[in-house]
């Protein structure tokens, strides 16, 4: 009986993939974990948890999660035991994890002015996504808002009518697997950690010039698709796969030469155009992808609320000062190789 309820409580673990890591730990790890068990082991359940979290992904697999529940005095061989790890795995994932993995300690947490700024330019991006996506809504013809069954089909009510979930911020329940419900109380805060982990860190966004940055993250939200193919298209790296959504060496390679004779404006000019002409001239879509061209200017706001005007001075003069010695350098390698040309030309002149 004790081996057929610990296969059962394996079995039940076996699909488990809870992506909180411990930057979460105040709320969802406490909450939905910790509160679970009694309060003498709660710190001991806090540790393991911790310790058998995936520190790269943030996930805990079923070993782990049989670990958790025996640092927690349930004994999973005992009927008891197995039916309150049941319950307790049940909550957790129902839970509303809005954020998951490791990177969230970087936009959480920003430590060097570089990360700063790039998180200063996020959050601009995000201004206009929440500007056009709005907040708690279910309508039924945001196609957003429909259930979709195991088959990628769409659910339908006895009566006809789809199943309907819910959007938020532009997050719905048919591609965040969140309920209802953790749709409806999610916070704005929420809403940019959820953008940060799903768009911003799995396609390595983060790996872009930050100038160029806001503008992908943006159009990233229309879809990652799209906004692959837009870069592509506009800094011509095609040859780097039709159907390449990461940014990897190869884009980041075309992306630096594009830059070296295009500006910032250039870049987001050429983007954006390539996503408004694909709809109705004034539809909310189109005046969206317009928008976006005003993030061109996103990364010097952000950089001067880091980075102060002496320091500024500071960075160029130094930049100043080596081009200089370059420049300088270049001239006498000029000089140098002209008069060695000309001695070359005597010489030559001389046999003659």
């Amino acid at each position: 009986m004790k081996k057929m309820i610990f296969v059962f409580v394996a079995l039940l673990f076996s699909n488990i993939s809870i992506g909180w890591g411990a930057f979460f730990y105040a709320d969802a790890l406490e909450q939905a974990i910790v509160e679970e068990f009694p309060a003498d082991l709660q710190s001991v359940v806090a540790s393991e948890y911790e310790a058998q979290m995936n520190q790269d992904t943030g996930e805990i697999d079923a070993n782990g999660m049989y670990n958790v529940c025996y640092a927690g005095g349930y004994d999973v061989s005992t009927f008891e035991g197995a039916e309150k790890c049941s319950n307790f795995v049940n909550k957790v994932q129902s839970g509303c994890a809005y954020l998951k993995g490791s990177s969230i300690k970087y936009y959480n947490n920003p430590q060097t002015i570089e990360q700063k700024i790039q998180k200063c330019v996020f959050d601009e991006a995000m201004k206009i996504v929440i500007k056009y996506e709005g907040g708690f809504q279910q309508t039924p013809s945001d196609e957003g808002n429909r259930i979709l069954d195991e088959d990628g089909n769409v659910k339908y009510n006895p009566d006809g009518t789809p199943v309907l979930g819910a959007t938020k911020y532009g997050i719905t329940t048919r591609t965040s697997r969140l309920s209802v419900e953790c749709i409806r109380k999610m916070t704005l805060d929420q809403a940019y950690g959820w953008y940060w982990t799903h768009h911003v860190y799995p396609y390595k966004y983060y790996k872009l010039p930050i100038p160029l940055m806001a503008g992908v993250v943006q159009l990233s939200v229309g879809g990652v698709g799209k906004v692959a193919k837009e870069l592509r298209e506009a800094v011509d790296a095609q040859y780097c796969g039709s159907d390449a959504v990461v940014i990897d060496d190869c884009i980041l390679e075309a992306v630096d030469k594009y830059m070296e004779t295009h500006t910032v404006q250039d870049f987001y000019e050429d983007i954006c155009e390539r996503r408004a002409k694909k709809y109705k001239e004034g539809s909310k879509y189109k005046k969206r992808a317009i928008e976006t061209k005003d993030l061109a200017s996103a990364y010097e706001i952000c950089r001067k609320l880091f980075v102060s005007d002496e320091e500024s001075s500071v960075e160029n003069a130094e930049n100043n000062f080596i081009e200089d010695i370059v420049e300088e350098k270049i001239g006498d390698d000029s000089d140098n190789q002209n008069q060695s040309d000309e001695t070359s030309k005597d010489g030559e002149s001389g046999l003659l």
